[in-house]
């Protein structure tokens, strides 16, 4: 059995006060070694789904976007994404309305996008900017598949995705409306705002 299997053999239901309540006791329980040690995988065990996600979406960017002979497996990204994890314990701040959940996924997929970019730029293998996703004169080079997994790892919703196919295409706004109907204008033009706001904070944070 791999190590991943392992550890996610038993799902735990995330649950918000709760690992609030636990990340205070890893950074502040002055607890032995090894009950800060239990904790910190409790918590890691909860975050299940995120992990298993990212790691599905930074191997399969590997397999599409490079030309890497050797792609890591699961065990390998997974300790990754535990020390990762570990960061992301120590950086956090417990206070009301922030959710662990969130904060994690999100350091989690834009590591593993910086590593990707990383590997990518020595093979020689180079994906258009995330800009492009915005103009609709400009298309992912990429195999199809690739550009799914970066709007995951972008954090963009079902309706962000529907507009960045809808771009690729060349679709104007009155066609994606007329297609849509369950979508406004205000609502197109308030998903497009936040979506530049999301690339431009990424290349600002170095990921492009």
């Amino acid at each position: 059995m791999s190590l991943e299997r392992r550890i996610f053999k038993r799902k735990f239901v995330y649950r918000q006060r709760f690992i609030n309540n636990c990340i205070l006791r890893i950074k502040y329980g002055h607890r032995s070694e090894r009950t800060v040690r239990g904790y910190k995988m409790y918590v890691f065990k909860m975050m299940h789904n995120i992990v298993q996600k990212n790691i599905c979406n930074y191997i399969n960017l590997l397999i599409n976007g490079t030309d890497l002979r050797e792609i890591p497996d699961h065990d390998d990204v997974l300790t990754d994404a535990y020390l990762m994890f570990d960061k992301c314990i120590d950086k956090y701040k417990v206070r009301r309305g922030n959710n662990f959940y969130y904060y994690f996924n999100k350091s989690l997929s834009r590591n593993f996008y910086r590593e990707y970019r990383k590997i990518q730029k020595t093979t020689g293998i180079e994906l258009t900017d995330g800009m492009e996703v915005m103009h609709p004169k400009l298309h992912f080079r990429s195999h199809h598949y690739t550009h799914n997994v970066l709007c995951d790892n972008l954090g963009f919703n079902d309706l962000e995705k529907r507009i960045v196919e809808s771009r690729m295409r060349g679709q104007r706004v009155t066609e994606f409306l007329k297609e849509n109907k369950d979508v406004t204008n205000a609502q197109y033009s308030n998903a497009l705002k936040r979506m530049k706001q999301v690339v431009l904070e990424t290349k600002e944070d170095g990921l492009w």
